[in-house]
């Protein structure tokens, strides 16, 4: 009997083995931990863009409306060309005619027919931008969008500024650490969050200076010195990171 003890005890330690190795991964489970977002916004020089312009002709009948039309998107292509935009950069997006009617109170009275169509301009450079949304402004039978900027630089800036926007998060998780009584340990995870909502600015546009925004929150802002030049087209981008650190 006493030759089987020893046996016995191996048995009894190796079965507690997974017992010990689960309270340790519940003891890791436990690890206390705050999570924050660090958000730091980028202002980039715009350096193409996109104007939707929309063009239009009211007339008695349906063949003078579409033969005004006619005559408003030829001088609008003679416009381009003369300011050196090629014609692969003009895309007539879609042409359509509807009839036109006075809905007074007493009467319904059919007015004639108004043709409209949408033309898309490629701006390769940003400088020919402003003049050309000054021009279709002072056309009546012309009306424009706001343009969507793009830049060549979005990445790069974007990758640029991480590191500061984990910084942002690790001082706002420094600062919950010491109000809890806590110490604030490694970074356990992070991670890049998408920021939408673009919108322009209608006071900007006025200026002839666009300002485009993917930010859809500013609570977690620290806006850094991103102010819109005048007369510049700029894009305004958030870049936020999401960064949990272990508290101890």
């Amino acid at each position: 009997m006493k030759k089987l003890l020893p046996a016995f005890v191996l048995a009894t330690a190796l079965a507690a083995l997974p017992l010990c190795a689960a309270d340790s991964a519940k003891s890791d489970s436990k690890q206390r931990s705050v999570t924050t977002m660090g958000t730091v916004k980028v202002t980039i020089p715009a350096d193409s863009a996109k104007l939707h312009v929309s063009l239009f002709a009211g007339e008695p009948t349906l063949d003078e409306a579409n033969n005004r039309l006619d005559v408003l998107l030829d001088d609008f292509q003679a416009e381009l060309k003369k300011r050196g935009f090629p014609a692969k950069a003009v895309v007539l997006e879609n042409r359509d005619v509807r009839k036109m009617w006075d809905n007074s109170a007493y009467s319904r009275k059919f007015l004639g027919y108004r043709a409209s169509a949408q033309v898309i301009v490629t701006i390769e450079d940003i400088s020919k931008l402003s003049p050309l949304i000054t021009h279709v402004g002072l056309r009546e039978e012309y009306a424009s969008c706001y343009p969507v900027l793009s830049s060549s630089k979005i990445g790069v800036e974007r990758k640029a500024v991480l590191s500061s926007a984990l910084r942002t998060a690790r001082e706002k998780a420094e600062i919950l650490a010491k109000e809890g009584g806590a110490k604030l340990g490694a970074l356990l995870n992070a991670s890049e969050e998408e920021v939408r909502n673009n919108y322009y600015s209608r006071a900007n546009l006025a200026y002839n200076s666009i300002v485009s925004s993917d930010d859809d929150d500013s609570s977690n802002d620290n806006d850094s010195d991103s102010a819109t030049p005048a007369g510049k087209h700029v894009i305004s981008i958030n870049v936020r990171v999401r960064a949990t650190f272990a508290l101890h």
